[in-house]
């Protein structure tokens, strides 16, 4: 259960980084519109890891609670916070709606 535990922090810090990342995707938008260049300089490895992040934060956050409602069903399960998986399953619809519509 300690895995699950870790694999519900790691989905959660998925889903920061897919903030990050459509706050990202907004920015690169607003510059092309705008075509006036910035001079703030970059940190592409933060960048890279960050898309990265966030484009497997769906698979992650879906394996997470097909997870849990498996384990919820069974009864295999140990508390954990209700938050987690609520804040999770709020950014399941987020994903969704931001990726398929």
């Amino acid at each position: 259960m300690r895995l699950f535990s870790f694999l519900g922090k790691f989905t959660f810090i998925c889903n920061i980084a897919f903030l990050l990342f459509v706050f990202f995707r907004w920015m690169e938008l607003k510059k092309h519109a705008n075509q006036i260049g910035d001079k703030v300089m970059g940190i592409p490895f933060f960048k890279d890891l960050v898309v990265i992040l966030g484009f497997s934060a769906i698979i992650i956050n879906l394996l997470f609670l097909v997870f849990y409602f498996i384990f919820l069903i069974t009864r295999r399960i140990k508390p954990i916070s209700r938050w987690l998986v609520i804040t999770n399953l709020l950014f399941l619809a987020v994903q969704f709606f931001y990726f398929y519509l």
